[in-house]
């Protein structure tokens, strides 16, 4: 899915990469973090391991391990913060079922450092929340995931 009027730049392509390789993570953080803010839209097929890739980053950031970090399904964000900054974690599938984006005040709640969405496409109106980043994310044999991670700025 691409946000409207944005070009995406390739950073990584066809990325394979045994579940628990930390390559990823660091990618992803020396990319996302060298900017004041961003907004990381995950995409990929129910099990692709789209919250286990923010859980693994955030923990990376400094989260405490002991801190869970599960799909806002339901409750349609999480919030985290670590150290001075917030970060915020939707899962927008069910946005299709009637739910507005601007009902949830996330630009009215406070500034987010970081901001992953799931199921980005599900919200028709995405571009409340544009992406600075994309990573696509399939499921590769058993074991391990392809990831292609794009930029959009």
């Amino acid at each position: 899915m691409k946000a409207k009027g944005a070009a995406e730049k390739v950073i990584a392509k066809d990325l394979v990469l045994p579940e628990g390789d930390a390559s990823l993570i660091t990618l992803l953080k020396n990319e996302l973090e060298s900017r004041e803010s961003y907004t990381l839209w995950l995409c990929g097929e129910m099990g692709a391991g789209k919250t286990s890739l923010v859980r693994a980053f955030l923990y990376t950031l400094g989260l405490p391990e002991r801190t869970p970090v599960v799909s806002p399904t339901y409750t349609i964000m999480n919030e985290y913060r670590i150290a001075a900054n917030w970060y915020a974690h939707l899962d927008l599938y069910r946005a299709s079922q009637g739910f507005s984006l601007d009902e949830l005040g996330i630009h009215d709640i406070r500034p987010f450092r970081g901001i992953f969405v799931e199921w980005p496409e599900e919200a028709g109106e995405a571009e409340m929340l544009p992406p600075t980043h994309k990573i696509y994310i399939e499921p590769h044999g058993a074991t391990a995931r392809k990831y292609t991670f794009t930029s959009c700025v």
